[in-house]
């Protein structure tokens, strides 16, 4: 994962916070569900949602919002996004898909990770000096 965005960048991108009764001015996951999207592609955003860099930690876990199952207590980023721990559990197991634009993201994101030019160097020198 990259480093944070430093303040003079912009802000990171809040992405699966849910509004609640005092506040509906965020989404409800249930307007969300999308019972035809293909449990392959769930996973593979489920997956890359699990892996965000810990941003943050809170006092008690969160309940989902649709089966009331214990949800996580940390929010996770890409350095991009930021997200709470239990948003994985809302695509994979409720189908609620994200936007376009973010599901474009993690192409993106995933692409130029597997076009990294690898350098064993480092390793090979630096392995047998601990």
């Amino acid at each position: 994962m990259p480093e944070p965005r430093k303040s003079a960048d912009r802000p990171v991108r809040l992405l699966g916070f849910w509004g609640t009764p005092e506040n509906r001015s965020l989404p409800n996951p249930a307007d969300l569900v999308d019972a035809a999207w293909e449990e392959s592609q769930r996973q593979w955003v489920a997956d890359y949602l699990n892996h965000g860099q810990v941003a943050g930690s809170w006092m008690g876990a969160s309940r989902c919002r649709l089966c009331a199952c214990s949800n996580g207590s940390r929010d996770l980023t890409d350095g991009h996004y930021l997200w709470p721990e239990g948003l994985a559990h809302y695509v994979l197991d409720h189908g609620v898909r994200l936007p376009t634009e973010f599901l474009g993201h993690i192409e993106r994101r995933l692409e130029a990770l597997e076009e990294l030019e690898r350098d064993s160097s480092w390793w090979r020198h630096n392995a047998a000096a601990t």
